[in-house]
């Protein structure tokens, strides 16, 4: 198999050795296929796809759980010529409407499948309902598991279109050209279309397959959306390796226990510390139970991640640095390195991938180990937000820097430390304070879940940091208590002025919404005048 003239995503779904064809691809919950039967199905959609009024680089909306039909549907759309445009689930009519007409999808495929919050059938018809009406470029909409409204169609209706040509290789796109459309979510204005091209993506997929040596005998679980590029840019990278898939509709901790121990899964995608705290409280989450686990990938404060590499010590603990418009992620830890590198570090980035760190103010160049706006520059970086010429020229320079809007360091031997958002950067009496650097010390505390800090108006100070926090199960702590354990420990400008405790948080798909927590009451100052 040449690899060398692969360069569509799809084509590493579709083609491989007859060996692997029997081997397990990819499972959500109770429902799997083996690599010929994802093949023969995208190998299928796609050129039902084809016999539809499309022209190549039409746009394929899809607004589904996570699910088998959601990667067939989105490989088949790629391997057919279009472009699949990944909706988040979250959305509601609003958004969802802005996203069709930004993207101009001509089809979308969703479902008639609800959760406690989410309910697609009731949104499209929102949208149609609304006073712009269907969107003017939207075709068709198919909705899985059917439809009584007139206006859409089953997607049944899909499944029976009659194929009688072969597949028209001339339309299938690669390189530079768009393989998908991601949209990133703004805090105070509409999401921004985030084109990636097949030459983006597979330049990241394959370099965590070969940072990670991924093979046929990985076993990759997976539990976040796959409208995320933290659920897509790993099925592609086992895709590639031919490593089997694990995913699920909805994260629950016993089920994902029994998943990581019954499939022996060697590679676990946490990511997000909400989920990995919730394995590693798990009484079945031991070494003896988990044999087969050699890297977990997860984004946490240092002693957080140290306590999650105690639980498990023969699997790698690694975190990573990216964004959506760099495929993704622009470094990953190995399990070669140290493991302080593992816990302290983001890994080194990519080959061919080149990192800056600027002077937020003078725009120069700065040294190893100071803090400054992290730039990228590689094959990975995407070339520009769609329809919006504006946000583009910010976001990159004329020679292809792409300026993150993050706080990041290198390190003397060449690894990238991430210290927080720009914008969440407090400024306290004239003081730089990172609200990450906040969130770590309070993070480690034994009684404390997460927390999350943001900037407050004060009249005295400029800003001052305030800070929510979830107690770990069962936990009892009080404002006075945590005022103590900071004083002496940290800066008095970094110690928060005002502490709330929550019980749950305003998320987006996979963060939490730091914006709406400033619509929570604060309560009183708890220090400082």
């Amino acid at each position: 198999m040449n690899e060398k003239n692969m360069n569509n995503i799809a084509d590493f779904a579709v083609r491989f050795p007859k060996e692997i064809g029997k081997k397990e691809c990819l499972t959500v919950d109770n429902s799997s296929l083996n690599f010929d039967e994802f093949s023969n199905l995208v190998t299928e959609y796609a050129k039902k796809l084809q016999t539809l009024n499309l022209n190549k680089g039409d746009k394929i909306g899809i607004l589904l759980f996570n699910s088998i039909e959601y990667l067939l549907l989105m490989y088949a759309a790629m391997y057919a010529g279009f472009v699949p445009v990944n909706i988040n689930a979250r959305y509601k009519a609003k958004e969802l409407n802005y996203v069709l007409h930004d993207s101009k999808c001509r089809v979308l495929f969703t479902s008639s499948q609800s959760d406690e919050v989410t309910n697609f059938s009731e949104i499209i018809s929102s949208v149609y309902d609304s006073d712009e009406g269907q969107p003017k470029e939207l075709m068709d909409v198919y909705i899985l598991g059917g439809t009584k409204d007139i206006r859409f169609k089953s997607f049944n209706e899909f499944e029976s279109i009659n194929i009688e040509n072969e597949l028209n290789i001339e339309a299938v796109g690669s390189g530079d050209d768009p393989a998908f459309i991601m949209y990133t979510s703004g805090t105070t204005s509409n999401p921004k279309g985030c084109p990636l091209s097949h030459k983006n993506v597979l330049h990241v997929a394959k370099s965590m397959v070969d940072r990670w040596k991924m093979d046929e005998n990985d076993v990759f679980w997976d539990p976040l959306p796959m409208f995320h590029m933290s659920s897509i840019l790993p099925f592609i990278g086992c895709s590639i390796s031919k490593s089997t898939f694990l995913s699920t509709i909805h994260f629950n901790p016993d089920d994902a226990i029994k998943v990581l121990i019954d499939k022996n899964v060697s590679i676990a995608f946490p990511a997000f510390p909400a989920v990995m705290v919730a394995l590693s409280n798990h009484k079945d989450f031991t070494p003896e139970n988990l044999k087969k686990l050699r890297i977990i990938n997860n984004v946490a404060p240092i002693e957080t991640l140290r306590s999650f590499q105690d639980k498990v010590p023969q699997a790698s603990q690694v975190s990573a640095y990216g964004l959506t418009e760099v495929g993704g992620v622009t470094s990953f830890g190995s399990p070669d390195d140290s493991l302080e590198h593992r816990l302290t570090t983001c890994g080194k980035p990519w080959p061919e991938v080149e990192i800056r760190i600027l002077d937020p103010e003078t725009n120069k160049v700065l040294s190893n180990e100071n803090k400054g706006l992290i730039e990228i520059k590689g094959p990975h970086v995407f070339s520009g937000y769609l329809n919006d010429n504006e946000a583009t020229k910010k976001a990159l320079s004329n020679d292809g820097w792409f300026s993150t809007g993050d706080i990041g360091s290198l390190t003397n031997d060449g690894y990238i430390r991430y210290h927080g958002r720009i914008k969440d950067m407090l400024k306290v009496g004239g003081e730089n304070v990172a609200a990450l650097e906040i969130e770590a010390y309070f993070d480690s505390h034994n009684k404390i879940l997460i927390s999350q800090v943001i900037g407050i108006d004060d009249d005295h100070l400029g800003e001052v940091p305030a800070v929510f926090i979830e107690k770990k199960p069962g936990e009892e702590i009080s404002k006075e208590e945590l005022i103590d354990f900071c004083k002496g420990q940290i800066s008095n400008f970094k110690i928060p002025r005002y502490i709330v405790f929550v019980n749950e948080w305003p998320m987006s798909s996979t963060k939490v919404q730091k914006f709406k927590l400033k619509n929570l009451d604060l309560g009183e100052k708890v220090f400082g005048n």
